[in-house]
């Protein structure tokens, strides 16, 4: 698995993480798909409170070592004062089963509670050892600015974004630019437009051509484009099978020339984003 490291921390994270959005199936076939991608070399797993999967996580986790992983979690934006973030993180500790959360995320920004107060007690979290690194998700070009300049101690380290070769507005409003610019992480969620992209035939079939020069389906296509453009890809996979077949988007590299010809894809197929409230901001 290749590893790299992680806006600027100093931590070597794998290029592709394991997303526990709205798992599907038994709770022990989750857990064991999540062991299956620790096994085989990934060690950077996404959850949330809100997502109700922490506790899957803290039990698939439990038995490996826990520096050796990277656990990244977010906090709820109704929970974003000051004793209600820390409340959260004290909550999500207890369902990971953990001491300390690698990376500790605001889910969607909440312009109702001063980002100066979330932040404060973001970095009471971090000075606590609760947490090691703060992370935003779904922030725009302002909000972000914002953010950062609330900080009084640490820095923004990621921005959890929808991204994939077909939903590509953090491109075009420039956040995807801010995030590089300032060394942040992007983390792509819904990195195959929750199999939107496939239902459109004519990605489908660009999917298909390039993957057949790699021997690799039209998914590792897809989360091996966002790999090479930088970003860390959290697809989800309720089975082993899936797993794996995430797993092995990673040990290949797309030739300039097959990226360019999925940069296209944005162009003539969009795909719109959950959060394309950006560009009204």
């Amino acid at each position: 698995m290749r590893m790299t490291e992680f806006g600027g921390t100093g931590r070597n994270v794998s290029v592709i993480g394991v997303g526990t959005w709205s798992l599907e199936g038994p709770r022990s076939d989750n857990i064991r798909s999540i062991r299956y991608a620790i096994d085989h070399g990934i060690n950077f797993i996404d959850t949330a409170e809100m997502y109700g999967t922490e506790d899957i996580v803290g039990e698939a986790i439990k038995g490996y070592s826990r520096e050796d992983l990277f656990i990244a979690t977010k906090v709820w934006p109704t929970h974003f004062s000051y004793h209600d973030v820390i409340r959260s993180c004290e909550e999500s500790l207890r369902k990971l089963k953990t001491d300390y959360i690698d990376l500790y995320q605001l889910h969607w920004p909440n312009p109702s509670i001063s980002i100066k107060e979330t932040m404060s007690a973001m970095e009471h979290l971090v000075d606590e050892g609760m947490i090691r690194y703060i992370g935003i998700s779904n922030f725009s070009v302002r909000e972000t600015e914002e953010a950062m300049k609330a900080m009084a101690k640490y820095r923004i380290v990621s921005n959890q974004l929808e991204y994939n070769v077909a939903t590509r507005e953090i491109e075009d409003d420039g956040i995807y630019d801010l995030c590089k610019k300032n060394g942040m992480a992007i983390i792509a969620y819904s990195p195959l437009s929750h199999g939107k992209i496939f239902d459109n035939e004519a990605i489908l079939d660009r999917l298909k051509a390039i993957g057949r020069k790699y021997d690799r389906s039209p998914a590792q296509v897809a989360l091996n484009w966002i790999i090479n453009r930088g970003a860390f890809p959290i697809p989800k996979a309720s089975s082993i099978d899936h797993m794996a077949e995430n797993v092995a988007s990673a040990d290949f590299i797309l030739s300039d020339e097959d990226m360019q010809d999925l940069n296209s894809i944005y162009r003539s197929h969009p795909i719109r984003s959950i959060a394309s409230r950006y560009k009204n901001r």
